[in-house]
């Protein structure tokens, strides 16, 4: 891949806009510290003392006139990304069709060894079988479509068309179970009702009914757990299109490429049989159909993923190969991190990212839009930066947020010193995948925000380049089927 030697920000040649920060106790990302004197001193009044505006205001300048979005650190963003800062060469790229990619090597350095041997051990300490995990699967994603009825009815008239998205999110709060039985989930609720305005006792009253539906729904999973048996078959038909897989009651659908990527990714790591497959994939797409909501309603949107051509230009352009946030359903390389990484190892997950401690290479990181877990990441991130720094080696996070200017989570990063730089792409210029875009007809949709990109990376990592920002701009470009959120 193209690297582009980054100079040291002590040069002599200190640009005015350079000195101007340096005096009211800036610090410039380290990507831009040697930029042009003549070019950066331009955005020198905007950097220092930005103009307001109206956020309808800033989102027509970029919109109509392509002006320039500076973040407040000298960052020069996606806006203006034809004003070049310095000289960069364009790296090639090989955009590849298809849902899986698999030109890119398996991860097999230490870290994503060490964490793939942690996962298989977690996974065996169950003590279940794929028949077993299947037959489980199936009773909670029953159980949670059951509740998501309750949630509509108790809930769904104080919490408007959102619904949805508070409760998968309260769902989230659980962790891997999404069964919000705890103390700190019944507070989540609380507090996400009475920002849609519900009073205190209000608030009170609809958390404990929904807490007490919660303890109902894991009653119902343990007892499957104590019955769960070893002949589970499931009945797969594929038809127009859709692969059916059904267990009882229990149906799940899929569109038939994804049900094929998966096939390709099982057998790359897990290949046994034909029936195993089915149980696996049976097991893992009830898993995330609850976490979107259950079986008779869907949210499915909450975690949307980049379109195919975005991930080729961050494979040839930063050489990255991995995902830190993923699933089987939206993972663009075999190798992946993962939440719910009980039913995904067989698919190649490395566990949860948590748990991942890479020292080097270059790592894809699209977290939920959740503010606390966002913090969360950005601390281990840090971590993982500050050990390859200390061990001389290139490590490199590309971030995918929303623009959340003045939110801890986002400063958090921006602020940091290994962040060599922020890029902004804006809402109108850009789309995602559908969080559910394996059981859709229409696949993709419009952004909601604008959304961030942060660059944390070591000094020996490779700079992010006008030229390769601007073809990461161009990927991201919305596609003509996209629907509206």
């Amino acid at each position: 891949r193209a690297v582009v030697a980054r100079r040291a920000p002590s040069s002599p040649t200190m640009s005015n806009w350079l000195a101007l920060k340096s005096q009211i106790g800036g610090k410039p990302p380290r990507a831009i510290a040697s930029a042009d004197a003549a070019t950066a001193s331009r955005s020198t009044a905007r950097d220092v003392a930005p103009r307001k505006k109206t956020k309808a205001k800033k989102r027509k300048a970029r919109d109509v006139n392509g002006a320039d979005v500076d973040d407040g650190r000298g960052a020069t963003q996606m806006g203006a990304l034809e004003s070049t800062v310095r000289a960069s060469v364009a790296p090639s790229v090989t955009y590849r069709e298809g849902l899986l990619d698999e030109s890119v090597e398996e991860s097999r350095d230490e870290a994503a060894d060490a964490a793939r041997r942690a996962t298989g051990k977690k996974c065996a300490a169950l003590g279940l079988n794929r028949s077993q995990i299947a037959f489980i699967e199936a009773s909670r994603l029953s159980a949670i479509s059951n509740m998501c009825m309750v949630f509509e009815r108790v809930c769904g008239a104080r919490l408007g068309k959102r619904w949805c998205s508070a409760y998968e999110e309260w769902l989230a709060s659980a962790g891997t179970s999404m069964l919000p039985v705890a103390e700190a989930s019944r507070l989540y609720l609380v507090r996400k009702l009475e920002k849609a305005g519900a009073n205190e006792d209000d608030a009170v009253r609809m958390s404990h009914q929904m807490t007490a539906k919660a303890n109902d729904c894991a009653q119902r999973v343990e007892v499957a757990k104590t019955k769960a048996h070893s002949d589970v078959q499931i009945d797969v038909q594929v038809d127009n299109g859709v692969a059916i897989l059904a267990f009882g009651k229990v149906a799940v659908r899929i569109n038939k490429d994804h049900f094929e990527k998966l096939r390709r990714m099982y057998e790359l790591h897990s290949m046994i049989s034909e029936r195993d497959f089915h149980l696996a994939t049976f097991a893992m797409v009830c898993r995330y159909d609850a976490a979107q909501g259950g079986q008779f309603r869907f949210a499915g949107g909450h975690h949307t993923a980049l379109h195919g051509e975005v991930f080729d230009v961050l494979r040839d352009a930063f050489g990255v190969s991995c995902e830190l946030f993923a699933s089987p359903l939206n993972a663009r390389w075999p190798t992946f991190c993962s939440k719910h990484w009980d039913v995904d190892h067989a698919f190649g997950s490395l566990g949860d990212y948590s748990e991942f401690h890479p020292s080097s290479g270059a790592f894809e990181v699209n977290p939920p839009f959740e503010e606390e877990l966002v913090l969360d990441m950005a601390a281990h991130l840090t971590t993982c930066l500050k050990r390859a720094t200390d061990a001389n080696k290139s490590l490199t996070f590309v971030v995918i947020t929303p623009h959340w200017p003045n939110r801890p989570c986002w400063e958090a990063m921006a602020k940091s010193g290994f962040c060599t730089r922020v890029a902004v792409v804006p809402v109108r210029e850009h789309g995602y995948f559908e969080g559910a875009q394996h059981r859709k007809k229409s696949r993709y949709r419009m952004s909601s925000s604008d959304t961030s990109l942060l660059f944390l990376q070591t000094n020996l990592a490779g700079e992010p380049t006008d030229e390769k920002l601007r073809m990461i701009r161009d990927a991201f470009r919305p596609k003509p089927n996209a629907k509206s959120k």
